[in-house]
């Protein structure tokens, strides 16, 4: 069975990713910096028979918490197959959807790309 990490998946978007992944036959680590809400989106899982589900806490802006979930990961399999990324954080500097300009990002955030 193939293995998929979703994070952010407890709720939105990130759970009804789990919820189809479940149903196209992964097995689902949901991603969740909450525990108990974690828990809840796997219960509301298996109450639909989805089994293939278990929580893994994750909170993506936290290095020490991606390490203890990698650990935890590595406990029980060898490799991953699938990595979701669907945790979203904000950024450290104010956002306006409305006044944000690409170079207001570039200047707030390290570059993802170098421009050629």
């Amino acid at each position: 069975m193939k293995t998929v990490l979703i994070t952010g998946a407890n709720k939105s978007i990130g759970f009804e990713t789990a919820k189809q992944m479940i149903e196209a036959g992964y097995y689902v680590y949901l991603g969740s910096r909450d525990l108990e809400k974690g828990n809840e989106a796997v219960e509301k899982l298996k109450a639909e028979g989805l089994t293939n589900v278990e929580v893994i806490v994750i909170d993506i802006s936290s290095d020490e918490s991606i390490k203890a979930a990698r650990a935890e990961i590595g406990t029980k399999i060898n490799s991953l197959d699938v990595l979701i990324n669907n945790a979203g954080i904000s950024g450290g500097f104010p956002q306006n959807a409305l006044g944000m300009t690409t170079q207001t990002a570039r200047e707030g955030s390290p570059p993802i790309f170098s421009e050629r």
